[in-house]
This record gives structure tokens, sequence and C-alpha cells, in this order.
């Protein structure tokens, strides 16, 4: 039997290990795997391979597979939060907010199908929903309302994200929409070509305006 870790606790066990491992160095090479491959590509053996360790080693640092995507999700949420200060105006907070997000998405894709799988939710992503209830905290809302206008936020965003994502991953998909023939799908054709050479960064800042407009006009906000 492995010498399986105990109970997972999310902040770095304290002391040296005998075999100079260290749970920071296996989540980084977890992450490396997952950013590069997919998910399904991490396992305890992969990680101990890219690390030149044991697999019996990592057990004493990490219980099963399970926990280290928790421990992944932790560290990923924790890139996600906005190091700057927040907006005191709900609109530029969210904002900020949705921008940092979209941006830790594109980097780890793995993350927006992990979301939910984890079987505990880290600090780190205790943090961001602390730091998105702060963006909201000075306005004149029910705590559902509130509630409710971070959800679409939040739900968007990561909407978002997957469909670029899907576009940029997938060159196939979109070549075959922009070669789409123009006597068949005359509409689609010309919305498709006049999307050419338009930034992702601008549909999406363009996009985010669009959906702040609608959360301030449903709940009445400045």
């Amino acid at each position: 039997m492995p010498n399986r870790a105990a109970e997972l606790v999310w902040d770095e066990p304290s002391g040296t290990s005998s075999d100079g491992l260290t749970r920071a160095r296996i989540v980084e090479a977890a992450l490396a795997i997952a950013d590069a491959e997919g998910l399904d590509a991490v396992s305890i053996r992969r990680v101990a391979a890219e690390l030149q360790a044991r697999p019996m080693s990592l057990y004493s640092h990490i219980a099963a597979k399970e926990d280290l995507v928790a421990l992944m999700l932790n560290e990923v949420s924790g890139r996600g939060l906005v190091r700057e200060p927040l907006s005191e105006h709900w609109r530029e907070a969210m904002a900020q907010i949705a921008r940092a997000a979209y941006s830790v998405y594109l980097d780890h894709p793995w993350a927006l199908s992990a979301f939910g799988t984890a079987p505990r939710a880290g600090p780190n992503l205790l943090r961001r929903a602390e730091q998105s209830a702060q963006a909201v905290e000075g306005l004149d809302l029910e705590p559902a309302d509130a509630w409710t206008a971070l959800r679409i936020m939040h739900e968007w965003t990561m909407g978002h994200a997957l469909h670029a994502i899907t576009l940029r991953e997938d060159d196939q998909l979109e070549d075959q929409m922009r070669r789409a023939d123009p006597s068949e799908f005359p509409l689609t054709s010309g919305v498709i070509q006049a999307s050419k050479g338009q930034a992702a960064d601008e549909v999406f800042e363009t996009a985010l305006a669009v959906v702040l407009d609608g959360i301030a006009t449903h709940f009445h906000l400045p």
C-alpha cells in the first residue's frame, strides 16, 4: 500500500521532505501536463515521471489524483484573483474580475471542465467568491439579486472562454465555417467574412460591455 498522505491540507506542509519533493513542485508539474495535453493526461505515475521520482514517493505528499486535481484548481483559482485594488465602482470591479478569470481560463483550458468535479473547494476559490461579493457590496440590492448578477457575469465569462478555446483548438472548424458556400448560407457567410481580422480581445471587451449594460438595466444600477 502507498504511504498515503494525511487528509488534504491546502497549505504546503512545513518541514523538509527526505525525497526532495514538495507539493508545490508536484502541482506545478501536473499543471504543465494539463495545460499541454489536458486533464486526462495527468496521473500520479505521469507526474512522477516528469519529476524523475518514484510514483510511491508522491503518495507521501498527495493521497490520490482527486486531491491533486483539487490542489491544481486551487492554484489556478489563486491566479484568477484580481491583484490590483478592486475598483470602487461595481461595473469596473466586475470587469476586472471577468478579465482576470478569462485570462486564466485561456491559459488553463482544462479548468473549465474540472470545476465542479473536484471533491472540495479550495481557499482560493472562496477568495475569488469573496472578491466577487466585494464588487457588489455597496449596491442597494437584495442578496439574492446580487448573487444573480454575479452568476450572470461568471457564467458568461466561462462560456465566452469556452467558445474562444474551442475555436482556438479546432482550426478545421473555423476554416469550415469561413468556407461556407455563400449561395447556400448567405447570411452566415456574410457574418463570418465580416468577422475576419477581428481581434479576440476586442470581441471580449465588446461583449463584456453588453453584459454589464444588461445587468445595469435589469437591476437599475448606476
